[in-house]
């Protein structure tokens, strides 16, 4: 969906047309995920069948990913978010802006906390939510 609205022809040319999409390196059948992506624009890991856009690029490496980035996009398992948005801290532009597309919480001894307040506390940037059922499928059939 990001991959679509992004191009000139759909964004009026208010972004960039090339979406960095950051990967966890993992290996697929002897070939590495993000040369998987990049050649076949598909995640055949967590989204078989799925076209992710030609324009999308896979990326292992997570601060070369979000370097220049005006909108940041986490979309990971709950628990992986504290350790990703501690490596972020001071890496990212502060005028970018953030979207939550994560299902859970973080539960501490205070108290629940939504991902997406974590995602503010930690990277000082607002962060707004996409969620539902099961967003990720949804999103993906452009429903």
């Amino acid at each position: 969906m990001i991959a679509h609205n992004v191009r000139p022809e759909n964004g009026a040319g208010l972004f960039n047309d090339e979406v960095q999409m950051w990967v966890y390196e993992e290996d697929v059948e002897g070939s590495k995920l993000t040369d998987i992506i990049n050649q076949t624009h598909q995640n055949p890991r967590y989204l078989p069948g799925v076209d992710l856009g030609s324009n999308v690029v896979a990326n292992p490496d997570l601060l070369s990913t979000v370097k220049d980035a005006d909108v940041l996009v986490f979309c990971a398992p709950h628990q992986f978010v504290r350790g990703i948005c501690k490596q972020l801290v001071g890496r990212i532009k502060r005028n970018a802006v953030a979207i939550s597309l994560i299902k859970g919480m973080r539960v501490r001894p205070e108290g629940p906390q939504m991902i997406s307040e974590m995602i503010s506390r930690y990277l000082n940037i607002d962060c707004s939510v996409l969620m539902g059922a099961n967003v990720a499928s949804g999103i993906a059939a452009k429903e």
